[in-house]
């Protein structure tokens, strides 16, 4: 219990853990984690008007192929996380993106199904982290994590192309070392850290009382295919497996450009496991005949992943983030470290560098997300039970099979396993759909159809999309893409080109605004329930817009109330443009 006359040496002591103009700030990697951290801080830092500096210690080159520029991740960027980035103005590039993602087909041992996405765009981006599999030649695409270090870099943050050799404390004061000989003090460090990564136990003596997460091992690996093969037999869905194979918890073939990434989740993942599935019927009838057993992987690695959280990543002027920190089970991994980092850049901001502050505002995330993921574990668990039962498979390829053809909104079955299998909703959401009655009656009556007539899904490849690398919807020149006078329940994000927006006055449209990438429109529908005020139409050779949905927006809202101070910014500067053209 604290003295009372130790209380005045205390309350001065959390009085100078702040951030204030001037204050130095270092970021230990520069994947997702320290980037989307860097990003947040120097953001929220222009907001304030404060001026902090920001050193990134990231000595990998993401721009090289195979192990030395790899970040040891399958590449997806869930729906959810595209429309957030949009709404915080990170707009995902056409040459990151090796292919958008419209569609999931699901496989069992009892059949296949097919799942459309529930708007006619592409909302999850297939793409790679680093520069691409080892050995790859000829791609032209760019990495994300390259993509993220120049975004953070324009924004202002010092990149530092050395590796840390040493982290310590001087009167409190952190002290970042490199191999270089390079020293410098800091008022706050991130360590954005992952798993794998050796410079987690700079931080053990650091944090006296963290302890990492405790960790499993899975399975990454690229089949190169050729783009017209990728094409051919995947399209742009993801393929999904469900099989019924000891440890293995979760399967998926993601096409990109011109390679195919396959990655297992489970217990354990090992090469007796990895020789199972590549063994099964469903995994090779997703490719040419005979090319599994002709073709090795072209590269291929043993990641862990962690299975909880950290216990306290956290002490006074030091902060852990992304997977030493905490990450989605399973599912996201990119978008848990978008909202850890935010979480621990709005802490330091707005309220201190101590750990008082950070258990205080920073670690109620990461008890959030751990809480939803010890409810996905309890989701897995029933999900390896149906996997056993055959009457159950079918039950559920059925209803999916028949939901393709209702709106999306009916599709219940057919979204659950969609947010499943991205990511985009939190298992206790995805939870609490199970026990719609609807949902209940629908599967119950699925079941039944499935033993009565023996049948499951009936999906086949003639199903699959046709291939594209961008995301969004292309919008041609002078095609509608809100018009005036209808109901809307989203706002869209311009990502390439132009639109224009008119209005119609006594039969005759006049145009307001034209608008270009980073702008969004169709806002006012998330505030009010009235018509739309205007038509809005493509301008020019043809205009990528993303869908933002009003749920995956309020639901960001409420974890990050600065994201409703954005839109209401912006809204301001369009109302202040639109005043200063009146005055013309």
């Amino acid at each position: 219990m604290l003295k009372t006359n130790e209380r005045p040496a205390r309350d001065k002591k959390l009085s100078q853990l702040k951030l204030d103009n001037g204050s130095k700030i270092a970021v230990i990697g520069g994947g997702p984690a320290g980037s989307f951290f860097s990003y947040s801080a120097l953001d929220l830092a222009e907001r304030l008007g404060i001026d902090i500096e920001i050193d990134v210690y990231e000595r990998k080159d993401f721009s090289r192929c195979g192990p030395a520029g790899c970040n040891h991740c399958g590449g997806i960027i869930s729906e959810s996380l595209v429309q957030i980035l949009s709404t915080e103005g990170i707009n995902i590039p056409s040459h990151v993106v090796q292919r958008g993602i419209d569609s999931y087909v699901l496989h069992m041992d009892t059949g296949r199904a097919g799942i459309d996405t529930p708007l006619q765009e592409k909302r999850i981006a297939s793409m790679y982290r680093g520069g691409g599999p080892l050995g790859a030649k000829g791609i032209t695409r760019g990495g994300f994590d390259a993509y993220l270090e120049k975004l953070i870099q324009d924004k202002g943050a010092n990149l530092i192309k050395e590796r840390v050799v040493q982290i310590s404390l001087d009167d409190g004061y952190p002290i970042v070392k490199t191999k270089s000989g390079l020293k410098k003090k800091y008022e706050l460090i991130a360590g954005a850290i992952g798993i794998n990564a050796p410079s987690l136990q700079f931080f053990d003596g650091l944090v006296p009382e963290f302890r990492p997460p405790d960790v499993t091992r899975t399975f990454i690996c690229e089949f190169s295919l050729g783009r017209d093969l990728v094409k051919k037999h995947f399209g742009g869905s993801m393929h999904v497996f469900l099989l019924n194979l000891p440890r293995l918890e979760f399967a998926a073939l993601i096409p990109k450009d011109e390679y195919v990434s396959l990655v297992l989740l489970g217990e354990g993942i090992d090469k007796e496991l990895v020789r199972s599935f590549l063994n099964t019927p469903e995994v090779k009838g997703c490719f040419p005949p005979g090319w599994i057993e002709s073709n090795t992987p072209a590269c291929k690695c043993f990641p862990k992943i962690n299975t909880n959280a950290a216990i306290q990543p956290f002490s006074d002027r030091i902060v852990l983030i992304g997977d030493c920190s905490v990450t989605k089970l399973y599912k996201n991994g990119i978008g848990s470290a978008f909202s850890v980092a935010k979480a621990a850049a709005t802490t330091a901001l707005l309220h201190g560098i101590s750990a008082d502050d950070f258990e205080k505002h920073f670690m109620p995330v990461l008890k959030g997300i751990n809480f939803d993921n010890n409810i996905g574990k309890i989701l897995f668990a029933f999900t390896r039970q149906i996997q056993k039962r055959d009457f159950l498979k079918q039950g559920i390829l059925r209803m999916v099979s028949k939901e393709q053809h209702k709106p999306g909104k009916r599709r219940y079955m057919s979204m659950i396993l969609w947010d499943t299998f991205t990511g985009s909703a939190p298992y206790k959401e995805i939870v609490m759909r199970t026990l719609n009655p609807i949902f209940i009656f629908n599967l119950i009556r699925g079941i039944v159809a499935a033993v009565l007539f023996k049948k499951g899904g009936n999906g086949s490849k003639s199903d699959l999309k046709n291939a594209t690398e961008s995301l969004g919807r292309i919008y041609m020149d002078g095609e509608v893409i809100v018009r005036q006078g209808e109901f809307g329940d989203c706002f869209y994000v311009i990502q390439e080109g132009k639109v224009e927006v008119l209005h119609d006055e006594n039969g005759k449209d006049v145009r307001l605004a034209v608008l270009s990438e980073g702008d969004f429109f169709g806002e006012m529908a998330l505030f009010e329930r009235e018509v739309r005020s205007c038509t809005v139409s493509a301008l020019g050779g043809g205009s990528r817009v993303l869908t933002i949905d009003k749920k995956t927006l309020l639901r960001r809202i409420q974890e990050d109330p600065s994201l409703a101070f954005r839109l209401l910014e912006k809204m301001s500067s369009r109302i202040r443009t639109m005043n200063e053209q009146l005055k013309l």
